[in-house]
């Protein structure tokens, strides 16, 4: 295992990544009391020791690997006639590049001492945003069904990897779970379209 040292601002933030990335991938398969900083650090190509010295802790390290702020904003950047495509496609980048998925995340958060402030901040980034773009009837309920098919999509391809869902294509992912995403978005389109 190598150790990173940073020598430069440009290499100690690219250390700072990847320990994220690697917490992230750990803090979402595992319970925060079984991930251990060596299994982070063995990961990340660096010490354990250099984990603490740049988080300070495991718990301001699960702060930051949890947080979702720059990946709420990509979720949410597209248009809302094509969001239930790009909602899907962005989680599967998500999954793929990062085995990441900032929906388990935020679940996990919720059982930590501290869950009623990472649930505010998944509200402030993610669904009220989400809530404010949408038109038509029930918004809470629409923006509460969005965000529970896009953590049980995370839950059974990262989580639980479920054959049936692990071995589609990402093409025939989006083709399963756009369509059903994209009626939550724009319910009132869809049912004009068929009258």
């Amino acid at each position: 295992m190598g150790t990173a040292h940073a020598s430069d601002p440009g290499e100690a933030g690219d250390t700072r990544r990847a320990i994220v990335r690697a917490a992230r991938k750990h803090f979402t398969q595992g319970a925060f009391a079984e991930v251990g900083l060596r299994d982070i650090a063995q990961d990340a190509g660096v010490s354990a020791a250099l984990i603490v010295k740049y988080f300070g802790s495991k718990e301001n390290l699960f702060a930051e690997a949890i947080s979702f702020e720059t990946e709420a904003t990509a979720l949410l950047d597209c248009d809302l006639d094509h969001l239930g495509e790009h909602l899907v496609r962005t989680l599967l980048d998500l999954h793929d590049r990062a085995s990441s998925d900032p929906f388990l995340r935020a679940v996990m958060a919720a059982f930590r001492p501290n869950g009623t402030h990472f649930s505010a901040t998944f509200q402030e980034h993610f669904t009220e945003p989400l809530a404010a773009r949408l038109t038509g009837p029930d918004i809470p309920l629409r923006t509460a069904m969005i965000c529970a098919q896009l953590v049980g999509l995370g839950a059974v391809r990262v989580a639980v990897k479920l054959p049936g869902v692990t071995d589609l294509s990402p093409e025939k992912t989006v083709a399963t779970f756009a369509p059903p995403l994209q009626n939550l978005i724009t319910p009132h389109r869809e049912s004009r379209s068929q009258t």
